[in-house]
């Protein structure tokens, strides 16, 4: 949900609506090797793809590494083409943001020329305008052929971030919305692969009313930025989690991450995705604890320090621990042009805990560990797997729904370490019972 690049020791948190996310800490590089969208996945049962937690695929002396940030690899194919397909590596794995989405630039030419265009009402081509919370993606919608380890979806609807044939009439409404992200360098992956637990991005919001700020209707090649006009998508033509489209194991996915050392985390970490709850002997929710969420937001009640956060989510999307608590430090700035730090600078490892509550009455205490972000990038700096990483959520009252006080706590990839998280679609049948719901 939350799609925040670190830079340095300095890290802008602005609540905005969005989705997915990445981080980068700007410093010596953990590798050197640039992400080419070549990889090639292995062999791998059918309903699992390794998943690999690194430094990214852009990493120079400048640009800074990722943290915390969970990779895999997935192969894009032309409509009904088993030949024009291309293998891309550092797809972001993202539980708070829904559908595919891969950087113009990454794709080769035959297999960027044979996507199929989607069209909204009057025949121009349907654009999107992804927006982050540090910035915002822009590109064309266009339909493909997804795999992912066996499993195949087919005429999925994703978007091409970045495609050069756009980039001249981005309306304002978009660019308004913050700094562009439509590179590999601007965005430190290859792109994203949104698997929340609903099956496209904006649904009914978006299906009912032109005036949605996401997608728009936009002539190819034009020259001026009122060229495009905003415009209702129905969710059928909306940017799709492919898992919804798989033949099977479509009715969810499991986040597998092993534990890592506290502090200090690792320099990598290598997991899996799973797809489908239930439905291999792979994938069964066991011991796990179901606790369902908001069927219109896909959120849980996290109660932390006493207060009820009823807008509360699991996110791999997000680097860190984010939440509001005025009782922790935050880090010195070091960024240039900035101000101030929300990254959690404790004098000592901090023990916290929270507690989870699901729509269905279902409780969870969730015990967690919070370090000095200075600490963590400089003393075991290269290291891309963090445990204990936090940063200060702020003054959420002016963007939570129908309150005047904080609503959310973001759980993100520190929390997955050592778990099993399940993540059930909405309306999907599973051995739990119908989704969305979240379980570990």
């Amino acid at each position: 949900m939350r799609k925040l690049i670190l830079l340095g020791l300095t890290q802008a948190l602005l609540l905005l609506s969005g989705c997915g996310g990445s981080g980068t800490v700007v410093g010596s590089a953990a590798s050197t090797g640039k992400g080419s969208g070549t990889g090639s996945g292995g062999g791998q049962t059918s309903n699992v793809v390794v998943m690999t937690v690194d430094a990214g695929p852009d990493v120079t002396a400048t640009s800074g590494y990722d943290v915390d940030t969970p990779f895999i690899t997935v192969t894009v194919c032309a409509p009904a083409s088993t030949t024009n397909c291309q293998t891309i590596d550092h797809v972001e794995v993202d539980t708070g943001s829904y559908g595919l989405r891969i950087i113009s630039s990454v794709l080769t030419p035959s297999l960027a020329s044979a996507l199929h265009q989607e069209l909204a009402t009057g025949g121009n081509p349907l654009v999107e305008c992804t927006q982050f919370i540090d910035g915002f993606s822009w590109g064309p919608v266009k339909t493909a052929d997804v795999q992912i380890a066996g499993e195949l979806a087919s005429n999925v609807p994703m978007q091409v971030i970045g495609d050069p044939s756009f980039q001249n009439e981005i309306p304002a409404a978009c660019s308004g919305t913050g700094p562009e992200e439509d590179t590999v360098a601007e965005f430190h992956a290859n792109g994203i692969l949104g698997i929340g637990p609903f099956g496209d991005d904006c649904g009914g919001g978006c299906a009912s009313t032109a005036a949605n700020t996401f997608y728009y209707t936009c002539p190819a090649n034009g020259t001026g930025t009122g060229s495009c006009g905003g415009v209702a998508v129905t969710e059928p033509e909306q940017v799709t989690n492919p898992v919804v489209s798989f033949q099977t194991d479509n009715n969810g996915v499991i986040v597998q991450l092993p534990a890592i050392p506290d502090p200090g985390g690792a320099p990598t970490a290598t997991g899996s995705l799973i797809f489908g709850i239930g439905t291999e002997g792979n994938n069964g929710l066991g011991s796990a604890i179901v606790l369902t969420s908001n069927p219109s937001t896909g959120d849980i009640t996290t109660t932390y320090n006493g207060m009820p956060l009823a807008y509360s989510y699991f996110d791999t999307g997000s680097n860190a621990f984010y939440f509001d608590d005025n009782s922790i430090p935050t880090c010195p700035s070091s960024g240039s042009g900035t101000s101030s730090s929300t990254w959690f600078c404790p004098t000592t490892e901090l023990s916290l805990s929270a507690t989870n509550t699901g729509r269905n009455g279902m409780v969870s205490t969730v015990n967690f560990q919070i370090a000095n972000a200075n600490m963590l990038f400089s003393t075991y700096q290269g290291n891309t797997a963090l445990a204990d990483l936090g940063a200060s959520a702020g003054d959420e009252s002016g963007y939570c729904p129908n309150s005047a006080t904080d609503c959310s706590f973001d759980f993100g990839l520190p929390f997955f370490f050592g778990r099993n998280v399940y993540v059930a679609i909405a309306g999907a049948n599973t051995e739990g019972g119908p989704g969305p719901y979240f379980a570990y």
